[in-house]
């Protein structure tokens, strides 16, 4: 049933029988084998065609894909484990929105790896929708986000408030923001219709660059106050965007003993402390 399970992962992710048996260098009768034994065994169908080429999930496939990834995931990691039991080392991927992997990790990681010696973090830099996507697609082991989107499907919790301000030339009817699904780009859109402003935008897809343009006097943004710089004029926020709330999320099902713990290391860590001791204003 291993076999089933693979093929019906690859088929879900690549939305092709073809594509599938490429990937697992079968033949694709084989790949149509598989599901059909799958959808047999559930009495219910997985796949349907629209047209010759396009495969579309059922919501029986939708419900079964998450809980498929982590029984294969797990299987790896016993099996891993069992290989290597003294050297054991594990990865952790890090899914971060741009302000919680810039700000947030540099002076977090000696701190986390030294508490996890055998475990290798993998950091992927991304948006805040990006980051539930990976999570619920089980590409990253835990999230950091900043954007109070819908993850009902997700374990969420709040780890801190992030304070905001207006940040940048005031002088300029221009407006720096970020891409779309961006948690900055949110608060910015949300400000700048509260007060029916229209500037000009110039947009940006990475907040690195964002910064620069702020401290080359291009602009106006609003912004998290740990990404603020001494080159920098800003002032605090007046209207009720004064605060966002910083996430720490996680798959709903089983994770690995190991992500577990960091997920509550994470969690524990005093991040009023925290947040005052990295801040640069």
């Amino acid at each position: 049933m291993l076999e089933w399970i693979d093929t019906f992962l690859k088929v879900y992710e690549l939305k092709s029988f073809s594509l599938a048996a490429q990937s697992l260098f079968i033949a694709q009768p084989t790949v149509s084998s598989h599901i059909k034994k799958l959808e047999d065994n559930f009495n219910t169908p997985l796949f349907l065609r629209n047209g010759k080429q396009e495969i579309i999930p059922t919501p029986e496939a939708d419900f079964l894909y998450p809980r498929f990834l982590q029984i294969r995931k797990e299987l790896n990691y016993s099996i891993a484990q069992m290989r290597n039991k003294e050297n054991f080392q594990e990865d952790c991927i890090l899914a971060c929105s741009n302000t919680t992997a810039i700000t947030l990790l540099p002076p977090l990681m000696k701190d986390l790896m030294k508490a996890f010696p055998m475990v290798n973090f993998i950091v992927h830099l991304t948006n805040s929708k990006g980051v539930a996507e990976e999570i619920y697609s089980q590409k990253a082991h835990l999230g950091l986000l900043e954007k109070p989107i819908n993850t009902a499907h997700l374990k969420k919790e709040i780890l801190f408030e992030d304070e905001l301000v207006l940040a940048g030339n005031k002088t300029e009817n221009t407006w720096i923001l970020r891409e779309k699904d961006s948690g900055i780009r949110f608060y910015n859109e949300l400000y700048l219709n509260e007060h029916d402003l229209h500037p000009r935008i110039l947009q940006v897809d990475n907040n690195e660059v964002l910064i620069r343009l702020l401290e080359e006097n291009v602009g106006q943004s609003i912004i998290s106050k740990l990404s603020l710089t001494k080159d920098i004029p800003f002032e605090p926020m007046k209207n009720s965007i004064k605060k966002r709330e910083i996430f720490l999320v996680s798959p709903i099902f089983n994770t690995t003993p190991t992500i577990t713990k960091i997920y509550q290391w994470l969690k524990d860590i005093p991040w009023d402390t925290f947040i005052k001791d990295i801040s640069h204003v």
